[in-house]
């Protein structure tokens, strides 16, 4: 058994869970269980895990490249 956070988008989602829950395919647990809130607690933000992985003169690299071909775009003739 494997348990999911799932964000829902409408009303109609939470009926469709209920139903689940209603044939014993899924449970659906209370929003307020403490797991749940330390998973939230644990995220964070995705810059701050990707920090440090090139090095600061790839990131150099990188974004002259990019600069070369925002330039090279715009002087392109259709």
């Amino acid at each position: 058994m494997r348990t999911v956070l799932v964000e829902l988008r409408n009303d109609n989602a939470l009926r469709l869970l209920k139903d689940l829950e209603l044939i014993n395919i899924i449970r659906v647990l209370d929003t307020h269980v403490p797991e749940i809130k330390e998973m939230k607690k644990e995220r964070k933000k995705l810059s701050a895990s990707l920090r440090g992985s090139i090095s600061k003169d790839r990131a150099k690299e990188l974004n002259d490249q990019l600069d070369q071909m925002r330039s090279e775009w715009e002087i392109r003739d259709i």
